[in-house]
């Protein structure tokens, strides 16, 4: 079981009509603060056949032109009309070549004298593809959906784009990029205009960073964070799947982010089971449901307030509407129990107790797992792309912050012993 957060539909585009009034401070400024520009680093790819080649290589007796192999033909000669130095447009034409070659070979289950060729094109775009600069051809679409979003037009076909680009990165590769846009978050502390509050979050998970042992693709299961085991005489340790499907681009990226550190400094602040539960360790059942109650006020209170609200645009407004439903999603804690306790994760007891938990906070149970973690995402967003502090969502966030991380602080202080 892994604490995960769901991507959610695509942001609706925002439309003509749509409020823009709090464009994000420019993007190409965002973008340099944040060190998303790379220049692209061209890496000359493994030599593949020609058009003329291949066609001599599955060259038989029957017409070309009454073949499939033509869909071969024209995927190939398409990619060899891509510029060298376009790294992107390159990347997604060896995928039309692997495609057409995967289909090909598929119409041809029983072989013939065209296979052959077939399968050696697809190996050869299957390692030019490798040898691709992918890492800045996924911040490159990151960006463009940036700038998307700012535009209001849609960004569906650039986040499918780039889930498809971050699925090939190698795992080493992968981490490195991911590592590379943890310290982004970081470094948003620099920007002096940041909410004392967002800015001591932010810093407060970027001291759990370097218990986050691996940064990887969620090949098997949703994005989120996962306490590991720990071994005998080591200290605890937590694995992240990434979320890249990223409809919010860069602030959705780095948003998502702060959500799953929040995980692992709440998870460490309360001393909490790996559910990783928002509550300190040893709560009554009745501090819980109290607990639970008051962060769904709280929640409702945001609600209302982005409801009356005409300063975001549509994507933003939903993104938060997904945020505000998903930190008091009900079952979710029971959920979380009953998986790890098939798991033998944890013991039957802290199970009985994780499911009590949850009932005792009725239709708010995704409080006791999701609230600080999407308070801290949610501030996150406001902070790139410019909402004003004063604005009143943003007034009520800072100071649901303020009382969650007071929480923690607390919590922190009486486990380590510190607490007057």
């Amino acid at each position: 079981m892994r604490t995960h957060e769901s991507a959610g539909p695509t942001p609706r585009p925002a439309t003509a009509s749509t409020p823009r009034t709090n464009r994000p401070r420019t993007l190409d400024g965002l973008q340099s603060t944040l060190g998303n520009a790379a220049t692209t680093q061209l890496i000359t790819v493994s030599r593949m056949m020609t058009p003329e080649a291949f066609k001599e290589s599955t060259s038989t007796r029957t017409p070309r032109g009454r073949s499939e192999i033509t869909k071969v033909d024209r995927a190939l000669e398409a990619f060899q009309q891509v510029p060298e130095d376009n790294q992107r447009a390159r990347l997604f034409a060896l995928k039309e070549v692997i495609n057409a070659c995967s289909a090909y070979t598929a119409h041809k289950p029983a072989g013939g004298v065209r296979v052959a060729g077939t399968e050696q094109l697809s190996q050869q775009a299957e390692q030019a593809r490798l040898e691709l600069d992918l890492e800045s051809v996924y911040r490159g679409l990151l960006t463009d959906i940036d700038h998307q979003l700012a535009e209001g037009l849609s960004t569906i076909d650039t986040t499918e784009q780039a889930h498809h680009t971050a699925q090939l990165i190698p795992a080493k590769r992968f981490h490195t990029m991911m590592s590379g846009y943890v310290q982004q978050l970081g470094a948003l502390r620099g920007d002096a205009t940041m909410a004392d509050e967002t800015r001591a979050v932010i810093g407060e998970v970027m001291a759990v960073v370097p218990m986050v042992k691996v940064l990887q693709y969620p090949w098997t299961g949703r994005p989120g964070m996962k306490l590991n085991p720990p071994e005998e005489g080591e200290d605890p340790s937590y694995a992240f799947n990434v979320g890249t499907q990223a409809p919010g681009g860069t602030p959705y990226l780095l948003g998502h982010i702060a959500h799953e550190l929040t995980h692992v400094a709440a998870n460490q602040a309360f001393g909490s089971s790996p559910a990783m539960e928002l509550v300190e360790s040893g709560a009554s059942v009745a501090e819980v449901a109290a607990l639970a109650g008051e962060r769904k006020r709280t929640l409702e209170e945001l609600r209302s307030l982005l409801g009356r609200s005409e300063e975001f645009t549509g994507p933003q407004h939903q993104l938060l509407d997904e945020k505000l439903d998903y930190g008091a999603m009900p079952g979710k804690l029971e959920s979380y129990a009953l998986s790890l306790g098939r798991a033998k994760r944890i013991t039957s007891d802290q199970q009985a107790l994780l499911i009590s938990y949850g009932e005792a906070a009725g239709d708010a149970s995704g409080t006791l797992v999701e609230y600080d973690t999407v308070v801290n995402q949610m501030l996150v967003y406001l902070h790139m792309w410019g909402i004003s502090q004063e604005h009143p969502f943003h007034v009520r966030l800072l100071a649901a912050s303020g009382q969650a991380r007071g929480r923690r602080d607390s919590s922190r202080a009486r486990r380590e012993g510190t607490a007057e």
